[in-house]
Formats: structure tokens, C-alpha cells, sequence
């Protein structure tokens, strides 16, 4: 599936500037070009934090939260699509780290076709999203202003989707390309040559492409 579509008809964002410290119950903001933001100046960048600023935990609760995100499983994507294809004047605008590591030794323009496969996703697992939920109730009766001034207009992460790079070239290119992973130290996990082509594959190495957002004011346990 083209990922537009992918993103249309699954109700998914993509992750423009994705990186591996992207988490569970992180904030995103809705900005002025229509991207979604991880950061805001002066504003908490989880859940957690915001309801540790709140006072509705301590530092002790806060470390429990972020660790029970960081152990919530990978799982297969039971998704009626397994690959997601990228036209290549998209890839760039991605912004995968894989990809640019690539991107300073290949003319990513090269591609000739660009896949994200083997599905996984991560889910705000059912316990979890009762506990932020008993908390966010707790917040707007004893924290209101904090709860509206802080998080109530924002988003957040309750899906994660990763997937495997594949990445195919022309025969004739696959030199320069060999010379760019090499170049750059990029390992790919396997490489299969056919008669007029090469395809690359990569492991999504904890990065996640698309994810699912929830309005917090909206967020029911």
C-alpha cells in the first residue's frame, strides 16, 4: 500500500523526524504546516512528566510509568496491508535515521523502490491506559488549570509502528550504493541480487515510522 493511503485509511501519522527515543505516551503538538511536533517550548514531552509537574506523582511513580512503556512488546501489525510503499520524493522527508545515513553518499532519487515491511507495532497496552486515565480525572478535579493550560489540547502516542527497510536499486547503481553503507558503516541485514536489479534490507532498529494519537481531553481508559 502507498503510504498515504496507508496513513488514510488506518487513521495513522507518519513520523517525519523519527528517532528510537520516541516512546509510549510522549506529547505531540498540532503545528502551523500541518506536522505534528514532538517538543514545545516550556511544555511536558509525556504524559508522565505532566503529571509529574502536577504533583500527581513522584519520581519514583514517574520511573515505574516510563518503564512500563519501555517494556510494552513488539507485536505483529494485524494489518490487512504487510508493506507500505514510498514514492521516492518522499523518502528524504522521512527523515529515518537509516535513511540518512545513506542519504550523504546516494542520491536517495536513485531509489527505485522503497518499502517498509514485516509490520510491528507497540500498543498502550489496556492496565496502562486505565492508570493515565484515573490519573488525567484526578488532574482536571484537583489540577484544572494545569490540565487545561498544559495538556488538554494536545496529543497523545498510543500507537507505534515499525517496520523493516527494503530499498531497491538498479544493477548498474548498486556500486555506489555498497560504497555508501559502507562509507556511512550501515549494515544491511541481507542483500539479494537479480538480473537487473539489487535489493537491500534493513532492521528497523527500534525506529518507528507511523504512529496512532489520541487528544488527551479525549482519552478514555
Amino acid at each position: 500500500m502507498e503510504i498515504r493511503k496507508f496513513r488514510t485509511n488506518y487513521g495513522l501519522e507518519l513520523i517525519t523526524a523519527s528517532h528510537e527515543g520516541i516512546t509510549l505516551g510522549d506529547l505531540v503538538w498540532d503545528s502551523l504546516g500541518g506536522k505534528v511536533e514532538f517538543s514545545h517550548p516550556g511544555m511536558p514531552n509525556t504524559i508522565y512528566s505532566a503529571f509529574l509537574d502536577a504533583e500527581m506523582i513522584d519520581e519514583d511513580e514517574f520511573k515505574t510509568f516510563v518503564q512500563e512503556c519501555a517494556e510494552t512488546p513488539l507485536q505483529h501489525a494485524h494489518l490487512a496491508d504487510k508493506n507500505v510503499d514510498v514514492q521516492s520524493e518522499l523518502i528524504a522527508e522521512l527523515q529515518h535515521p537509516e535513511i540518512g545515513k545513506i542519504q550523504g553518499n546516494f542520491k536517495l532519487e536513485s531509489i527505485s523502490k522503497f518499502t517498509f515491511g514485516d509490520l510491528q507495532v507497540r500498543v498502550l497496552d489496556d492496565l496502562l491506559r486505565v492508570k493515565i486515565d484515573q490519573y488525567l480525572e484526578l488532574m482536571k478535579a484537583k489540577k484544572w488549570e494545569e490540565y487545561d493550560g498544559r495538556i488538554r489540547r494536545v496529543n497523545m502516542i498510543t500507537e507505534l509502528y515499525y517496520g523493516s527497510i527494503r530499498l531497491v536499486v538498479e544493477k548498474s547503481l548498486s556500486g555506489k550504493m555498497d560504497a555508501a553503507l559502507e562509507n556511512s558503516g550501515l549494515q544491511a541485514s541481507a542483500r539479494n541480487e537479480g538480473s537487473m536489479s539489487v535489493e537491500y534490507a534493513f532492521a528497523h532498529q527500534e525506529v518507528p515510522f507511523a504512529m496512532r494519537i489520541e487528544k488527551v481531553r479525549r482519552f478514555n481508559g
